[in-house]
């Protein structure tokens, strides 16, 4: 008896610390996991935080080039792209991030943007100039003969342009786009072959303002016209050249001998 109450004790007092020591190794590892979640809650919080002010930075770098077009577009600023546009945040992410609160943001903040400052630029290419050339004048003349009999109201197509100073005319339809109000100076050159006619009307948008006729019909020798009218035009007018009649044949242009049409602004 006396040996077994020492035991029993001694038993007691180990089971206890090994209940202790397991409670307590317990205690611990809830105490790191609750550590370790507060840290991923931090994480996690610092992350929205900073979704959201990314997100409200595009809005406003998207606002600021819909702005600046629009604003370009009715004041003709070239320069409204660089005006400053407060950006738009709401309560919760100012909650989240004061500091965001009355930023601005100016063409500095976007200098990295690649994408937005091309974007910008090519806008600004394709605005048309409202400003006049110093210089109007064209030639053009067809870089081969004609496929064979054209008919009546054919509009030539001078399909090679060695001067377009104004950028009037336009080799994929033939017609001159008059870029001023003024007086002008057209000319055309053409020539038939052997056995045939060309029947040719200078017309400025519905209107005959000129005619010439090249006429080989009972000949086997090409016959060559060109005409020449000087006339007060609008800016916006169609000037071109067309057939008056269906030609006969081809209308021949040859490197010795091109069909041609030129014009000019006088004053």
């Amino acid at each position: 008896m006396a040996v077994g109450l020492p035991w029993f004790f001694f038993c007691l007092f180990a089971l206890h610390g090994a209940l202790g020591y397991s409670k307590t190794s317990l205690e611990e590892k809830i105490e790191n996991l609750e550590k370790k979640l507060e840290l991923v809650y931090d994480i996690v919080t610092e992350i929205t935080s900073e979704n959201v002010d990314l997100k409200t930075r595009l809005k406003a770098l998207e606002d600021l080039v819909t702005d600046g077009k629009h604003f370009e577009r009715e004041s003709g600023n070239p320069n409204a792209a660089q005006m400053t546009f407060p950006l738009r945040t709401n309560s919760s992410n100012n909650q989240i991030n004061k500091n965001i609160d009355e930023r601005k943001v100016t063409e500095s903040d976007i200098k990295n943007n690649i994408s937005l400052e091309r974007k910008r630029k090519d806008y600004v290419t394709i605005l048309p100039s409202t400003s006049t050339p110093s210089v109007i004048a064209f030639h053009a003349y067809l870089s081969k003969d004609s496929s064979g009999p054209l008919g009546a109201h054919h509009i030539l197509q001078f399909d090679v342009v060695p001067l377009n100073r104004g950028n009037g005319y336009n080799v994929f339809d033939g017609i001159f786009i008059v870029p001023a109000t003024g007086t002008y100076v057209f000319t055309w050159s053409f020539m038939s072959e052997g056995h045939g006619r060309v029947d040719t009307q200078l017309m400025k948008n519905a209107d005959i303002i000129g005619t010439r006729y090249a006429d080989s019909l009972f000949s086997t020798v090409w016959d060559f016209a060109t005409g020449t009218v000087v006339t007060e035009v609008n800016q916006g007018d169609h000037v071109y050249v067309r057939l008056g009649l269906a030609s006969t044949r081809r209308v021949r242009s040859i490197p010795e001998s091109r069909t041609t049409f030129s014009g000019w602004l006088l004053s």
